[in-house]
């Protein structure tokens, strides 16, 4: 987390907004969503990404970010059809 936050130091502001539902998977979690920032004198930064979350005892102890939402849902072992559902 210490490495999120010396990002996040070189930005004025920054925005999550989740675009789909959570996706439980067992000790997994998904998400698709949003990621607005504005970066000092530099260009707004909109990305749109799926990122899957390992939870043990309610706190994040792994995550993994994907571009291609189908490619996150099929890391959680959903069926084809249930990946391109969100999309």
């Amino acid at each position: 987390m210490r490495e999120w936050e010396h990002i996040r130091e070189a930005w004025n502001a920054d925005v999550v907004e989740p675009i789909g539902d959570f996706i439980d998977a067992g000790d997994r979690v998904a998400v698709r969503h949003t990621w607005r920032v504005t970066a000092g004198d530099g260009p707004e930064v909109n990305m749109e990404v799926t990122n899957v979350l390992m939870v043990r005892r309610g706190k994040v102890v792994y995550q993994e970010f994907f571009w291609d939402h189908a490619e996150a849902l099929k890391t959680l072992g959903l069926p084809e059809q249930d990946a391109h559902a969100d999309s």
